[in-house]
């Protein structure tokens, strides 16, 4: 389920030995199947039946986790979308803290990214946004009797946020997994930089395009506070590596 790309192995063998695989062309994917770097050196092991069950049940958990992580982002939005803010003076007026909470939705996504690969990464926004549509489906009708009209949001700006934030996530996930280098900051940066920049786009088009007159100046300066709080957020990146380190497989990166 999270495999999303095959890897790239250069055929030929070194002293009775497979070469090990290696990168080609600047943006190489790297698919969770690069975990056992042992099977590049031609030993030939296969895996017995209770180790793909045991296999099996810890990638369901690292999903679990991660879904549940990106769950709770999602409730933090819902409850805040009305929550007037501003940031340096901007976005006074139209800005909530819903918005400025969107850069920690991707730094969420990152974090998986960086640990499991863009295999997990992808499933983990995609089953939360299965799980959200499920639920919004299921319960939206309670939801909007207990709530009443103020408090559920515009169909419209709510279809827009979803999809913005599901394309902007696949987009930095690729992003973020080819800039991975030795410089620890170089794949978070960019995949910051890419998801403030298609999430602000997406969104705002969707959302208020034609609606409002000024809708092209607050996405642009939305544009701006994703990114400056994308480069912030560099720093708990920078704090978490330890504690979040990459799988084998992914070069120590």
């Amino acid at each position: 389920m999270v495999q999303a790309y095959n890897r790239h192995v250069v055929p030929g063998r070194v002293g009775g030995m497979q070469m090990a695989p290696q990168d080609r062309g600047l943006y190489r994917l790297r698919a969770a199947s690069d975990v056992p770097y042992a099977a590049a050196y031609g030993y030939g092991r296969k895996s017995g039946f209770g180790e793909k069950i045991l296999g099996a049940l810890a990638a369901t958990a690292r999903v679990a986790v991660s879904v549940g992580v990106l769950l709770a982002w999602v409730i933090g939005v819902f409850l805040y979308r009305d929550t007037p803010v501003s940031i340096l003076g901007a976005g006074q007026g139209w800005l909530t803290l819903a918005h400025a909470l969107v850069p920690t939705g991707f730094f969420c996504v990152f974090l998986t990214n960086r640990r499991y690969g863009p295999g997990y990464a992808f499933v983990q926004v995609l089953v939360t946004a299965i799980v959200v549509t499920g639920f919004a489906l299921a319960a939206g009708q309670d939801i909007y009797q207990i709530l009443g009209p103020e408090g559920v949001p515009d169909m419209r700006e709510a279809l827009a946020f979803g999809g913005a934030f599901i394309l902007a996530g696949f987009v930095s996930i690729t992003a973020f997994d080819g800039a991975r280098g030795p410089m620890w900051w170089t794949a978070p940066l960019v995949g910051f930089l890419v998801a403030a920049f298609t999430f602000a786009t997406i969104f705002f088009l969707a959302s208020y395009a034609g609606a409002d007159a000024e809708w092209f100046s607050h996405g642009a300066t939305y544009m701006g506070i994703l990114a400056g709080e994308g480069i912030l957020l560099l720093i708990p990146f920078w704090a978490l590596r330890r504690m979040v380190p990459p799988m084998s497989g992914f070069g120590g990166y």
